[in-house]
């Protein structure tokens, strides 16, 4: 079974930026022991401040389509979702097929 990548690009509301850098080292931590869950990061754009990437490296793509699910439970997480501008611009599962 191959390692899946889950990615999503998205941006935060102007105004929002504080309350979501905050928010989202709660949000780790409190994925950090999701199932199947290998590593997190979050990137922020060089050239825009309120463009971020999502990057969540999962044993499985089951376990990644679980954890999407149980991340709707988690309670921070409406909060978090409600700072972004809308849905993700970028956003799925992937597996790696060249280099490492």
């Amino acid at each position: 079974m191959a390692n899946c990548t889950e990615v999503y690009v998205y941006e935060i509301a102007p105004g929002k930026l504080a309350e979501f850098l905050k928010i989202k080292d709660r949000l780790i931590r409190e994925t950090q022991d999701l199932p199947g869950l290998i590593a997190s990061a979050t990137f922020q754009s060089a050239d825009d401040d309120h463009l971020f990437i999502d990057r969540m490296t999962w044993k499985s793509d089951e376990y990644a389509r679980d954890g999407l699910k149980a991340f709707g439970t988690i309670p921070i997480a409406q909060k978090f979702l409600s700072l972004m501008t809308g849905p993700p611009k970028i956003g799925g599962h992937f597996t790696l097929v060249a280099g490492g």
